[in-house]
């Protein structure tokens, strides 16, 4: 999912916290919110949106949050900045913590379901300079 979709971005606030977005996306412009909730198996967003043309139905239009997607262009989210790539290609292993019933539908990939730029940027964050 791409990381500038309000299902991700809703984790970036405070847990219970509702959160509402428009996204411009190639194929035109969508509002979405969303909420992460606490659960004993971690944290889950629940989210659900509209085209921009069905927003006037919808609590929370009237928000000034906005992001763009460039997906499925892969250089928007899929893959790590080249620099990033470069630094630590080969020295990370990540694994995910996944649902078996949603192993079927995770693309394909080194490692499904792992955002690879999300986990360089951890390590890189966390290396010793």
């Amino acid at each position: 999912m791409c990381r500038s979709w309000t299902a991700r971005v809703v984790f970036e606030q405070p847990t219970g916290e509702v959160y509402h977005q428009y996204t411009d996306t190639g194929r035109g412009t969508f509002w979405c919110t969303a909420v992460a909730e606490q659960t004993p198996a971690g944290r889950f967003s629940v989210a659900v949106g509209v085209p921009f043309d069905q927003v006037r139905w919808m609590r929370g239009r009237d928000t000034t949050q906005r992001r763009v997607s460039g997906c499925p262009d892969p250089r928007c989210c899929t893959q790590p900045p080249p620099e990033l790539a470069r630094r630590w290609q080969g020295k990370v292993w990540p694994s995910a913590r996944a649902h078996s019933h949603l192993l079927a539908v995770m693309p394909p990939g080194v490692f499904p379901g792992v955002d690879d730029t999300e986990v360089l940027g951890f390590v890189a964050e966390h290396a010793r300079q």
